[in-house]
């Protein structure tokens, strides 16, 4: 049900589910993370069908300083901008009735790569005698939202076009094969292939030092496991089990990466899936 004329963004404080006059289409997201100062910054533009009569946008965000002068919607600023932290929402307010159909909302924000394992957190590992971070991603159930603003509910299905700004040395994952990378002094700028349609907790990012050990199905298929540097003999057996399972499954690509601090024992996220080091070695 849409918003009456007089209503104000409170109307929507409390309430168990989002709003459903207003849906993300197409998600085209830039994250660059820092994996010293563990913080990272992004800038999203999400293509939305508005599909009732509105002045409001009522999306998900949780941790995150979004930039509030940044926020556009078909060019319009919101005249107000309303974050509800106990909810976990933002919530954007325009002077007049939005237009019918669909339109692009673009919006700059920042966040910490937190050490509570959801969101977008780090995890550290040794390398060269020296203690390291990898920024990972777990979304699930409800945790997209810490990464990005969005509507974080399964039932909002959108395609997802991911671009990642990381430092040159380091490998980057991503759900999604690679588009294209260039590389300009030491950040490496890494643009993914659009995502099928997926919900909000399926995203999947890491980005940190890594080996791997690859091999192919039947079809043709590419499979690689990810480990840390030095420790890539502990992924063949991982690899073969992987290999001589897809065989009997379809023609998806397939990512396995070795995570020291990870929530569940695995996690799938749309052809790459996390282990913890013992499930695997």
């Amino acid at each position: 049900m849409a918003p009456s004329p007089s209503a104000t963004a409170d109307q929507f404080r409390g309430q168990a589910r989002l709003p459903q006059f207003a849906a993300p289409r197409r998600y085209e997201l830039r994250l660059r993370p820092d994996l010293v100062a563990c913080t990272f910054s992004g800038a999203a533009s999400v293509r939305v069908d508005v599909s009732a009569p509105t002045r409001f946008l009522v999306l998900n965000a949780a941790d995150l300083a979004v930039d509030r002068a940044s926020i556009r919607f078909q060019g319009l600023a919101p005249t107000e901008v309303t974050m509800f932290d106990e909810d976990e929402i933002l919530v954007l307010e325009f002077d007049g009735e939005l237009p019918h159909g669909e339109g692009v909302l673009t919006m700059n924000f920042n966040g910490t790569l937190n050490d509570q394992m959801r969101g977008f957190y780090r995890s550290k590992y040794a390398y060269k005698g020296e203690t390291k971070n990898m920024a990972v991603t777990q979304f699930e159930a409800v945790d997209a939202r810490r990464c990005f603003p969005c509507w974080d509910e399964p039932a909002f299905k959108a395609k997802f076009k991911l671009t990642l700004e990381v430092p040159s040395e380091l490998v980057a994952l991503s759900n999604m094969p690679v588009a294209n990378e260039t590389i300009a002094g030491p950040i490496k700028t890494i643009h993914y292939e659009e995502s099928p349609l997926m919900s909000t907790y399926l995203v999947a990012i890491v980005v940190g030092l890594f080996d791997y050990v690859e091999g192919v199905t039947s079809e043709g298929n590419k499979v690689r496991v990810y480990t840390q540097v030095g420790k890539s003999n502990q992924g063949k057996f991982a690899l073969d089990v992987g290999v001589k399972s897809l065989n009997f499954y379809k023609e998806y690509d397939l990512n396995l990466l070795l995570v020291l601090n990870w929530f569940l024992k695995n996690n799938k996220s749309c052809e790459c899936v996390l282990f913890l080091p013992e499930v695997v070695a």
